[in-house]
């Protein structure tokens, strides 16, 4: 490059693909030699803009730190992932359509525990299934809706409503802790007069041995 080019101003200024390829020839050089600052360099000494030249070293592949050719990113493989994504959106659809059930109101599910109750009370038993068939339910259902409000189905079909059960055996486990407590204290009473009995055993014995 002649130095007049080297000295006119970067604005304005057409270089020729010769002297491109010296400025970016130099920034290679300059940090395969100490490792960084080409960039700068070139600025100083060919008197072009940091800009430009950053331009430059972008077209020919260079990076501005090291001056290796930049990597080649690889393709991307388009038709693969358009087939996982229509893929996984079949088997979104799939899942979703699984289990998309009617939802109940509270007065639907109310409707349907109070069949159940005047049916087993009428026949005894066989409430829960006829619900099934009557309303279009799942058996499970109608027994989780039962549970929910407080009736057990037991063997026979009748609704029993779990709160009696739950008080019977608090009642009796209130009874039996009561007992429990009262022959504690019975003990403790019983061990302190044993150990009085000793003590008064303890004594009279070691009084009896210096006229033995």
């Amino acid at each position: 490059m002649s130095s007049k080019s080297k000295k006119s101003k970067s604005v304005g200024v057409r270089y020729t693909p010769e002297q491109k390829k010296e400025i970016v020839d130099f920034v290679q050089q300059y940090n395969e030699a100490k490792g960084r600052g080409g960039q700068s360099a070139a600025v100083s000494k060919f008197k072009v803009s940091p800009i430009t030249i950053g331009a430059w070293l972008k077209a020919a592949g260079v990076s501005k730190k090291k001056g290796k050719p930049a990597k080649a990113t690889k393709a991307s493989k388009p038709a693969k992932v358009k087939k996982k994504a229509a893929k996984k959106a079949k088997s979104g659809a799939k899942k979703g359509s699984k289990g998309a059930g009617k939802r109940y109101s509270a007065t639907e599910k109310q409707e349907v525990v109070n069949f159940v109750n005047a049916y087993n009370a009428s026949n005894g038993r066989g409430g829960q299934s006829e619900a099934a068939r009557k309303f279009n339910i799942s058996i499970l259902t109608v027994s989780a809706w039962l549970k929910k409000s407080g009736n057990k189905v037991v063997k026979g079909g009748k609704a029993v409503a779990s709160g009696k059960a739950s008080a019977k055996v608090s009642s009796a486990l209130t009874s039996k802790v009561a007992s429990l407590l009262q022959m504690s204290d019975r003990i403790v009473k019983a061990e302190n007069e044993l150990a009085k009995l000793r003590a008064g055993f303890e004594s009279m014995k070691a009084s009896i041995r210096p006229l033995i």
